[in-house]
This record gives structure tokens, C-alpha cells and sequence, in this order.
């Protein structure tokens, strides 16, 4: 009896941060109420407040969970280094498929961070700093031009990524496979022809 109680209870407190992600995205984090939370979500306030202290937490969590998971896929750029320089386009293609990937699983909650000003440049931020430990760990790999800064490539990265995805990705034009493709022309070979 207690193992249903759990089952459920994960049950219910899923559905309540399936919910704020849709109040979040479609209302803000201002206008959302937590009657609206638990409305969508089928549950009561009790039920809400049983799991979460207030409207604060649940948002802390699900921005906590979506950073740390996304903090993940930035640094994926690490994994290029030890590889021959014929794998690194490949390998960039990968780590961006991953991360389109992502952010298709979770698009409501892509639009509320991407958006949010405060979160929004907390996060580019620190994608940013990630994408360039990983660019200057690469140039002394070889696997990046020299003359390259890293800092501003980062920038430019993390930037052209959130466009697309806000453009292409979120509204279904593209697949995450295609948006990969096109990225990782985009990224790693330029638009000069050889």
C-alpha cells in the first residue's frame, strides 16, 4: 500500500511540474497563479502544496533540473579533443543533434528559459563560458582554427543556437536531425566556400 501511495504520489507531483512548465510558458512566471498550476493539472491546491512550498520552488525546480541538464550537453565539446581530426565534424554534429534533442523533448520549458531575461542571460552565459573552455581546449588540440576567440565564438554559438531553435526547432519547420545538419555546416564549415 505504501509503494501505490509513492507511485502515485511521483505521479501527481509529475503532473504538477508538467503543468507550471505550460502555465510558465504560456502565461509567464508573473501571471501565473497557483490555481492555474493545479487546475491544468487535474490536482487540488492541497495536493499542489503537498509537494511544493510555493509557485517559487516548483519554478526553481524545473529551471534547476533544465540548467544542470543542459550545463551537460554545453560541455559535450570536451569529448572532441581526444579524437582524430576527421571525427570532429561528426562529433559536432552529434553534440548538437543532442542538443536539439533536448530542447524538442522539452519545448515548453525551452520557451520559458530561453525567454526569461534573468535566466535567459544567467544561461547563455554560462553556456557561453563552457562552449569556450572547450573551444581553447580544442585550438590546443588543433581541432580549431588559432586565430579563432574562442570568447567570441562562444557568444556567437550559443546565440545562433538559441535562434534556431526558437526558429526552426520549436515551431516544427525542422526536425532536430535537420537543424543539426545545418548547424554543423554552419558551425563548423562556415559560409565560404573552400
Amino acid at each position: 500500500m505504501n509503494r501505490s501511495r509513492t507511485e502515485k504520489g511521483e505521479k501527481s507531483r509529475k503532473r504538477l511540474l508538467e503543468a507550471a512548465a505550460e502555465e510558465f510558458a504560456s502565461n509567464g512566471y508573473d501571471r501565473t497563479r497557483v490555481s492555474d498550476i493545479v487546475k491544468r493539472a487535474g490536482l487540488t491546491q492541497a495536493a499542489f502544496y503537498l509537494y511544493f512550498p510555493s509557485k517559487e520552488a516548483v519554478y526553481g525546480e524545473l529551471r534547476d533540473a533544465f540548467f544542470t541538464q543542459l550545463s551537460e550537453l554545453a560541455d559535450a565539446g570536451k569529448q572532441v579533443t581526444p579524437l582524430p581530426k576527421e571525427m570532429t565534424v561528426p562529433k559536432i554534429r552529434e553534440n548538437l543533434l543532442g542538443l536539439f534533442q533536448f530542447f524538442r523533448a522539452r519545448p515548453r520549458l525551452t520557451q520559458v528559459f530561453l525567454a526569461a531575461a534573468q535566466e535567459g542571460e544567467r544561461l547563455h552565459q554560462q553556456m557561453a563560458k563552457l562552449v569556450a573552455e572547450n573551444l581553447r581546449t580544442n585550438q590546443n588540440a588543433g581541432h580549431v582554427r588559432p586565430e579563432l576567440s574562442p570568447e567570441v565564438a562562444a557568444e556567437a554559438m550559443v546565440a545562433v543556437l538559441y535562434r534556431l531553435t526558437e526558429r526552426f526547432l520549436l515551431t516544427e519547420v525542422m526536425t532536430a536531425e535537420e537543424l543539426a545538419d545545418h548547424a554543423t555546416e554552419l558551425l563548423a564549415r562556415g559560409i565560404v566556400a573552400p
